[in-house]
């Protein structure tokens, strides 16, 4: 009813719209939009979508990680063909040019998932993915080291897929369903790293290291058709933006919750400075985020030094040739898959029971930090992996120990990162590509300097000593890491629901 004549308007706080397929949305003054929950039988929502077509995109999204992970390490095999046809004598540069795409991986975790959550995952896929495809393809006619250096840094620094499987996997799959997926789009990937020196080995051998660069190249510009044909966007922000825009409500805006770019001015130095703290502001936020993101930067790294000198060590120690070399990866292949099974069995198993193995309730608290309990495991496994590589290629033991040995790396690294990355898109909600983006970038920092120095280390204190060095330093973190994992009965969790918003209102 209008106020009366003389008396002042009461101020208008909001007003309720209500659009098709009833979404109901709340536009604050200024024209700025709050949406509300919408109903379950909303299809416009991701996980409301098809089993077929949420796993469609997922497969996809895992197999251009895959050609991703195969291109970062097919080339350990050719390191000593590569030094031998550029005249590098520099063991410093023979490591690094394997290691180098990590380090361009660090730089992409700062702008694919605040990218992501700006302009939607589809389109920021698809251009790194050309622009990935172009600098491989590149790194092929290569005329020094220098160049491969270059070109694959690159290719790192415009990788998309990787850094954004856990956010899809968030968008399209529930809690309770979440875990299972995050475990195949994990394990495709790191397959790629065990099987890549494998293809490398032989490529080299009986072709030329340059194919090693074109083979991925040409798998991977036959699934971008694919993918443009079955990725949809998942971020549900931008499809609510798209479905103001269709209904014909121009003046009506999706409220953007952060502060790091005012006014849609990405040009001001401020907003790209807040673009790159954005990832660490979001993480640093849970204390146990943290932690278990340090845990995983480790293994990552041991997983990385591996990767990048397995082949030379078993040439120089056992005699293996260029393609024999490769083989060794097949173990570590096999824990990988392992590790897969074991956390699709378990990480959504223990969502709602945890430890003490209470009946399960359906309505019960969902305790975030039990995605962490499949952790456990690997913090045994992985420091024992270590010492028996270690010491068996120290003391020249039967080759197959120390192949037997890499099992153990697989499977450790394995079901740590499904279940950390199952915990931080569950904490941290529709800012989990950015977090999962500051968790990368430090995983990739790892990966790319901790292998240049391994040599230098092998050559000082030898395999066995140096490998009990890296256990120590596992073993001494076992303690934290089970204080954080185990929760007693009645305990209340650490990191609650409101976490993501707590982060959400950081950026």
């Amino acid at each position: 009813m209008a106020a009366a004549k003389g008396e002042p308007e009461p101020a208008k706080t909001h007003e309720v719209v209500t659009l098709p397929a009833h979404e109901t949305i709340t536009v604050m003054p200024g024209g700025e939009v709050e949406p509300e929950p919408a109903p379950e039988a909303d299809l416009l929502l991701p996980q409301n979508w098809s089993k077929g077509r949420k796993w469609a995109i997922i497969l996809v999204l895992a197999l251009v990680s895959l050609m991703v992970a195969i291109s970062f390490v097919i080339n350990a095999p050719a390191s000593n063909a590569i030094s031998r046809e550029f005249g590098n004598h520099s063991g410093f540069l023979s490591v690094f040019f394997i290691t180098v795409p990590n380090l361009g991986q660090v730089v992409a975790a700062f702008y694919v998932g605040p990218l992501s959550e700006r302009f939607g995952r589809v389109p920021i896929c698809h251009f790194f993915n050309a622009l990935w495809l172009i600098f491989t393809l590149a790194g092929g006619f290569s005329s020094s080291i220098s160049q491969i250096i270059v070109f694959r840094f690159l290719t790192g620094a415009t990788v998309s897929s990787i850094n954004l499987n856990p956010a899809v996997a968030g968008d399209l799959f529930s809690v309770t369903q979440r875990g299972f997926a995050l475990s195949i789009a994990s394990l495709i990937p790191i397959v790629g790293s065990a099987v890549g020196p494998l293809i490398g080995g032989y490529i080299t051998q009986y072709l030329n290291w340059r194919w090693t660069f074109w083979v991925v190249a040409i798998g991977t510009g036959a699934l971008f058709p694919i993918s443009i044909m079955v990725l949809k966007e998942t971020y549900v922000p931008v499809l609510r933006r798209k479905r103001l825009k269709k209904q014909g409500m121009p003046h009506i805006k999706e409220k953007v919750t952060s502060e790091h770019f005012p006014n849609g001015k990405w040009a001001s130095a401020k907003s790209l400075f807040l673009l790159v703290v954005r990832p660490f502001v979001i993480l640093g936020s849970s204390r146990i985020a943290m932690l278990m993101s340090l845990y995983l930067v480790i293994c990552f790294g041991y997983l990385s030094i591996l990767n990048s000198t397995n082949a030379t060590v078993f040439q120089d120690a056992y005699g293996f040739s260029e393609g024999t070399s490769g083989l060794v990866y097949l173990s570590t292949t096999a824990g990988t898959l392992f590790g897969s099974l074991y956390c699709s069995l378990t990480v959504d198993y223990f969502l709602l029971r945890g430890l003490p193995y209470i009946k399960r309730d359906v309505n019960a608290t969902q305790y975030p930090e039990n995605r962490l309990i499949p952790v456990i495991p690997a913090l045994f496994l992985f420091p024992v992996g270590l010492l028996v590589y270690g010491w068996s290629v120290e003391k020249r033991v039967h080759f197959i120990v120390p192949i037997l040995s890499t099992f153990l790396y697989g499977f450790s690294l394995l079901s740590a990162t499904v279940p950390i990355m199952s915990y931080i898109v569950d904490i941290f909600g529709d800012r989990s590509a950015s977090a999962v983006g500051a968790v990368l970038s430090l995983r990739y920092l790892a990966g790319a300097f901790l292998p240049i120095a391994t040599p230098y280390m092998y050559a000082r204190l030898g395999y066995g000593w140096s490998n009990t060095l890296l256990a120590l330093i596992l073993v001494a973190i076992v303690p934290i890491i089970l204080r954080t994992t185990i929760r007693s009965p009645g305990k209340k969790p650490e990191v609650r629901e409101e976490t993501s918003s707590e982060a959400r209102s950081a950026s």
